[in-house]
């Protein structure tokens, strides 16, 4: 530590802060690590950080680092061969506002100051539209053809220039920028649309041309941490539940070994018992529904996001049909992101492999936490004998009549509840009239008082006993409403798993 400069110590002591610092604060922090001999030693920091490349006075007494200038980093420019072979840019129409100053016939020096600090003196000929004097720092920095740089200004009136290569920019900062956003949702402990946090971090507002937008937008669609709460606002994924959390994870997953992970905890979200199969084929899983007379298992594998052609072609087709077989497995089940290569649609067809869009997953998983599916259900979902497409209309249909069997009774406790506090009754018929007026979307079709009867007679008998019918036909309703409203819940799962009722 003793053989840091106290510009060294000063670099880290910022880059630690991620914002600027007064150079009295900057001093006070390297005087916690190293003694400064010197009578005012918050006025040599304040000179030494003068003198080196790798700062720059944001305002006065004020001094970051001149690599986040980046942010600032507005004017892109693509590499071709003449440009590394001469090491030269050209002034463009959208470059050449910010060289304005110069217009005359002769050449004139400039500086350009990279991420590193390092300074590379070029020349400006305004009249040949023509920057030169790049070809070490090109090299240097191992440019090659179609790669982009990014250009600022940092103080016109010295003459100073930022620039950097876009691939750095990824490099260096992702890390810091995915922690500084978590940071920012966390300490707000609210959601947040892209423009509070595009403004948090850069302290410009959104739509100014930073090519910087695109790279906070790539890093909140890429790290785990952070999750799309709904089309405009962004938040932690730790805030959501356990269940809301497992598709998020799964789509996301880069690597083979948190695909899997995660899609058995999907399976066992779902009902399934679930583990990998031994035989020597440790990426296979198997997902069992345990039932009395209907056991069926799954044979489930996958592929993450970004796979190409040679990940199609190391899958073991043979080692699957053998587990397969081994295990007494009714289906095999490939799952990935997207579908699209004809190799693997052609292969999955000639080895009888179902394949399932994660989007089907997403589905099932998102209609599971609001009301579970029976293992016979989602049998139909992963059905061997149908398209997965239809599969999946037929949960669909499956679905659509239990939420309308549930919206039929929680509206008949409703219009009960009313009724009550009117001090009024109400028998088959009424009920039934003012059912249909208050919901004329029951499959667009008219509620038929047989419709209305039966449901009746569920919330008359045990266990639930929600309703008493008098002598003379009225409908009464027995519980308090709150207890009704709890009780209408277990009631629609005893619907679910007594289908024949």
């Amino acid at each position: 530590m003793a053989r840091k400069s106290i510009a060294d110590l000063a670099f880290e002591v910022l880059e630690k802060n991620r914002n600027p610092l007064h150079y009295r604060k900057i001093t006070e922090e390297i005087m916690k690590i190293k003694e400064i001999k010197a009578e005012n030693p918050h006025h040599d920091v304040n000179a030494l950080m003068g003198v080196d490349q790798r700062f720059i006075r944001y305002q006065r007494g004020i001094w970051g680092l001149v690599k986040w200038k980046y942010r600032e980093a507005n004017l892109p420019y693509t590499l071709t061969s003449y440009c590394l072979h001469n090491g030269t840019i050209f002034l463009t129409n959208y470059l050449k506002p910010y060289f304005a100053w110069h217009r005359n016939d002769e050449p004139v020096q400039v500086s350009f100051i990279d991420s590193d600090g390092e300074e590379i003196r070029v020349e400006v000929d305004y009249q040949k539209k023509l920057i030169s004097g790049f070809k070490e720092w090109f090299q240097k920095r191992s440019l090659k053809v179609n790669d982009t740089i990014l250009l600022g200004l940092i103080d016109q009136n010295k003459k100073v220039y930022f620039i950097i290569a876009e691939k750095d920019i990824k490099y260096d900062t992702e890390k810091d920028i995915g922690d500084k956003i978590y940071q920012i949702l966390y300490n707000e402990n609210r959601a947040l649309n892209f423009s509070q946090i595009f403004t948090e971090i850069t302290k410009r507002e959104l739509g100014t041309g930073n090519l910087f937008e695109n790279y906070i937008l790539d890093i909140l669609n890429n790290d785990i941490r952070f999750s799309r709460i709904n089309n405009e606002k962004w938040g932690l994924l730790e805030w959501l539940s356990e269940s809301e959390q497992l598709f998020i994870v799964l789509s996301s997953a880069e690597n083979t070994e948190d695909f899997y992970n995660s899609l058995k905890k999907c399976f066992q979200f779902l009902g399934y018992n679930t583990e990998y199969s031994s035989g020597g084929y440790s990426k296979v899983l198997i997902a069992q529904a345990e039932l009395a007379s209907k056991s069926y298992s799954l044979l489930i594998t996958g592929l993450p996001k970004n796979y190409d052609i040679n990940i199609i072609h190391s899958i073991d087709w043979q080692m699957l049909k053998k587990v397969k077989q081994n295990q007494g497995a009714d289906t095999t089940i490939l799952f990935s992101e997207n579908i699209l290569l004809p190799e693997l649609i052609d292969r999955a067809s000639e080895e009888g492999v179902q394949l399932y869009e994660l989007s089907i997953l997403e589905y099932v998983i998102n209609e599971h936490k609001q009301i579970p599916f029976s293992l016979i259900e989602l049998r139909t979902a992963f059905s061997p004998l149908r398209h997965p497409g239809d599969n999946l209309i037929k949960l669909q249909k499956i679905r659509e009549s239990q939420w309308q069997d549930y919206l039929l009774l929680k509206t008949i406790i409703n219009i009960l509840q009313v009724v009550r506090t009117k001090n009024t009754f109400t028998d088959l018929n009424l009920l039934t009239q003012k059912i249909s007026l208050m919901h004329s979307s029951f499959h667009n079709n008219k509620i038929e008082s047989a419709q209305v009867k039966k449901a009746l007679a569920l919330l008359s008998k045990e266990p639930f006993k929600l309703l008493e019918l008098s002598e003379s036909g009225n409908i009464i309703l027995a519980f308090p409403d709150h207890l009704a409203q709890e009780k209408i819940y277990n009631t629609f799962q005893y619907i679910l798993e007594n289908k024949d009722i």
